[in-house]
């Protein structure tokens, strides 16, 4: 089942975040990753991707690269929320 995670970033730049999306996301989308947004908030950014599934997340933000370019960038650590998908409609 398709599953969505909320990053929030307080404290974090847009800087950090292209920095470290670069080698994340920019370079191409890691399996399972449907969906990838990141929109600025009054104290930082945060992060909306759905997945194709809960265990997809777990992989990738449980992996050594993920923490790797986290932490290289000097962003606080996110506050993420994982929930489950009802419905994903995506156009063609």
């Amino acid at each position: 089942m398709a599953a969505n995670l909320i990053a929030t970033v307080n404290g974090g730049t847009l800087a950090q975040y292209d920095q470290a999306s670069a080698d994340l996301i920019k370079s191409g989308m890691p399996p399972g990753l449907l969906h990838h947004v990141c929109a600025p908030t009054d104290d930082g950014f945060m992060v909306i991707e759905t997945w194709e599934s809960e265990k997809a997340i777990e992989d990738f933000t449980g992996s050594e690269r993920f923490r790797h370019q986290i932490g290289a960038t000097g962003m606080p650590a996110p506050e993420i929320e994982v929930r489950p998908v009802h419905h994903v409609q995506v156009r063609t």
